[in-house]
């Protein structure tokens, strides 16, 4: 026996020593064990993406964890703001379509594994500071309860208001269908001018992972993209996004810059930083599409950044922001033109000469460059010289050539843009 009595009203100690100082001890690996658990025994969370457990539920355990070990030691309950982020962690999970019950699950899965550590602490004489230490879990259960379900419940109303008014203001803005009186009826104000953001957005890794929930994984990505997206607008972007990408009108708040004058100002050097920055926080490869457009004019506006984003991924990027102004040639040959299909007849000799066509379009993305063509083929850079040679036998466009480089690069292009299009 430990002969150690515990104070009623102070502080709980279990084996001789501070419960708080112990767990706060072991929270690495009490977390790491919490998680481990809750991922083998919830049914559910067996199909989350690897990253949603080693960032999401590991934060939210550790945070609970944290929550409960400061309850010890003050012996008072969580306040509504100690408990927000469990609020707002059950609200994200509510988003992703993750079942109430396997998140209540997983939280009374975690409370029985703490239960079981504390006991195993425990020694001889224990028995009531167990008592206490069993009371003070059940009180914070009941406090991490309540908040998951309130992020679940209701506190999603206003939210979900300010939602539709902003999908409301979205497509009158798309259509052009009096938006300023959209914008009155819904309680928006209209901007002055909004970039317009057109966006591509490739499939995270957890999609195609064979273990892994796709639908949970997608929602996932449309909720961190619509969450960054959110941030760049200051929470005032008007968004319709899926898990393949969408559209964004951000509303531009300050006195410049003006319409015609938009590319070479600081707001949109800004802009093209924090759009740049999405595909490190979506985990895909995205491609964006850019211009800026007062409200009479964003249907144009929108409808010529989809053009100039399809283009840049008919034209074979994979990545980065377009304007027009950066692929300009590209864009004109998407519009309809006779010489549209004579440009691309150019290259038809190579349709029997796979490797040859590989070869210029790599040669033709990478600037010219034959050996950052090779590197991008996984080749010698002699193999592009000779493949180059053979295209100049195929077609009798010589890439050494200016004027015949000027030729190839249109019709590739032409091209691209015909198969762009079936």
């Amino acid at each position: 026996m430990s002969g150690i009595k515990n104070d009623p009203d102070g502080p709980i100690t279990i084996g001789g020593r501070s419960l708080a100082d112990q767990l706060a001890q072991r929270t690495h690996a009490l977390v790491a064990e919490t998680v481990h658990a809750v991922r083998t025994d919830v049914p559910f969370y067996r199909s989350l993406p690897e990253e949603a457990i080693r960032i999401d539920v590991t934060a939210i355990v550790r945070r609970n964890l944290e929550l409960f070990i400061a309850m010890l030691r003050t012996a008072g309950e969580p306040t509504p703001g100690e408990v927000a982020e469990l609020r707002d962690s059950a609200g994200r999970r509510a988003e992703e379509l993750v079942p109430l019950a396997e998140v209540l699950h997983a939280y009374h899965l975690g409370i029985q594994h703490w239960w079981a550590a504390i006991a195993e602490l425990a020694t001889d004489g224990d028995g009531p500071a167990l008592a206490r230490a069993g009371r003070q879990l059940h009180t914070y259960l009941l406090a991490a309860t309540s908040a998951v379900v309130a992020g679940y419940g209701s506190d999603h109303a206003t939210a979900g208001e300010d939602d539709a008014a902003r999908r409301a203001l979205l497509m009158a803005l798309s259509a052009g269908t009096d938006p300023a009186g959209t914008a009155d009826r819904v309680g928006l104000t209209l901007a002055r001018l909004y970039w317009i953001v057109a966006i591509h957005v490739d499939p995270h890794p957890d999609e195609s992972a064979a273990e892994v929930d796709t639908a949970v994984a997608e929602r996932r990505k449309v909720r961190r993209l619509q969450r960054e997206l959110d941030n760049v607008g200051r929470d005032k972007a008007l968004c319709a996004v899926t898990s393949s990408g969408g559209t964004a009108l951000i509303p531009i708040v300050d006195s410049d810059p003006a319409e015609d004058n938009w590319e070479d100002s600081t707001q949109f050097a800004q802009l093209r930083r924090n759009l740049l920055d999405l595909e490190r926080a979506i985990g895909a490869a995205v491609v964006i599409a850019v211009s800026a457009a007062v409200p009479s004019r964003v249907p144009g506006a929108l409808q010529e950044a989809r053009e100039v984003l399809e283009v840049a991924r008919c034209h074979g990027h994979r990545g980065g922001l377009f304007r027009l102004r950066d692929v300009p040639v590209e864009y004109q040959l998407t519009r309809p033109s006779a010489a549209h299909a004579v440009l691309a007849n150019l290259l038809s000799p190579l349709d029997a000469h796979e490797p040859i066509l590989r070869t210029l379009e790599a040669f033709v993305d990478a600037g010219y460059d034959r050996a950052a063509a090779a590197v991008a083929l996984h080749v010698h850079p002699n193999t592009v010289l000779y493949r180059l040679r053979k295209l100049s036998t195929l077609t009798g466009l010589d890439v050494s050539s200016p004027r015949d480089l000027v030729r190839v690069t249109a019709a590739l292009a032409a091209r691209r843009t015909g198969a762009g299009r079936t």
